[in-house]
């Protein structure tokens, strides 16, 4: 489909009937992807960007509140706004089948939707953000945190605002707070599952806060774990997945595998078992290298841990697991 016609769209107000549009019905209001300039009283603006997978939903939740916010107040800075993948919105998606995901598309490609992100890339930069937000959602049961790509004061600041746990990493490659970064403090608010009220209400809370920042702090004034990613955890796409003991099937994972995130897990402990003495788990660090013998080692059918590692972002979801990734292991920073 190289000749998908993907338009960017370009609106200078929230249109009115968005407080009572559900997102999966976000193409009545934004047919395609569509940037959003809003004035305030500072003119560098914060960028803030919804709707990047089309089954996350926080970010469209949350700029509802805040254009209920913005009808008794006034805008303490501008605001660029990005509604990225409405396409897959409409399916309640978290990619339309068949072509990128939205937030793989941003360090350059040849279909449709890389032209797309290097248009609003361009545009972006030439806006010169003070910051750049772009919420997201979660499958695993993970308590928020953000992604941030550069140990700098003013990106762990960003995320002091919304939770205490920093993930540091440029891995998976191609995500937009990554190219965002290159030019502005930019974090990857995870906002856990969707539809929870708590989430909507922190991801507003975060958009609300960074408006109203008027100088960047120092990172030792900051209360903050800041964890660097050791690898990333990928499951080959044939193998067959169980979460039963005695199941039959390539990998056998702990039912209660999400409970570990962000939990310590120690050297030595298990982490899954190898059915069929297949090699159907790869780990990658940030360059894209195969760590795998430095995170694990092999005990009969047992996959141990070689050292202590933190683990974020796992999920028993398989779809998830198939369509990105396991999850990730982390050290403290």
């Amino acid at each position: 489909m190289a000749d998908l016609d993907l338009r960017l769209d370009r609106m200078d107000q929230l249109p009115g009937a968005m407080a009572r549009t559900a997102a999966r019905d976000v193409r009545t209001l934004f047919p395609e992807s569509t940037l959003i300039t809003l004035e305030g009283r500072q003119k560098d603006p914060l960028f803030v960007s919804a709707l990047i997978h089309g089954n996350e939903t926080v970010g469209w939740e949350a700029l509802k509140k805040l254009q209920a916010w913005m009808t008794h107040h006034p805008l303490p800075r501008s605001l660029l706004i990005f509604i990225g993948n409405v396409r897959a919105a409409e399916q309640q998606k978290r990619m339309v089948p068949g072509r990128p995901d939205y937030n793989r598309i941003w360090k350059g490609g040849d279909t449709p939707e890389h032209a797309l992100a290097a248009r609003v890339l361009a545009e972006a930069r030439a806006a010169r953000p003070f910051a750049a937000i772009d919420l997201h959602n979660n499958t695993g049961a993970n308590p928020l945190y953000a992604l941030v790509h550069e140990r700098r004061a003013p990106d762990l600041q960003l995320t002091s605002l919304f939770a205490a746990h920093a993930m540091w990493t440029r891995n998976p490659p191609g995500t937009l707070s990554e190219a965002l970064s290159d030019f502005c403090p930019a974090i990857t608010a995870e906002c856990g599952h969707s539809g929870i009220a708590a989430n909507e209400e922190a991801a507003f809370n975060l958009i609300l806060d960074a408006l109203h920042i008027d100088h960047w702090r120092g990172e030792a004034d900051l209360d903050l774990d800041v964890y660097r990613v050791t690898g990333r955890i990928e499951i080959d796409p044939d193998a067959a997945i169980v979460f039963e003991h005695g199941a039959a099937g390539d990998i056998e994972l702990p039912a209660s595998l999400e409970k570990w995130n962000f939990f310590d897990r120690p050297a030595g402990s298990t982490f899954a078992r190898l059915l069929n003495g297949k090699d159907v788990v790869r780990v990658c660090d940030d360059d894209g290298r195969d760590v795998t013998e430095d995170v694990f080692r092999r005990e009969g059918d047992r996959l141990l841990l070689t050292r202590d590692f933190t683990p974020a972002m796992l999920t028993v979801n398989e779809t998830a697991i198939r369509a990105d990734c396991l999850g990730y292991l982390m050290e403290k920073a």
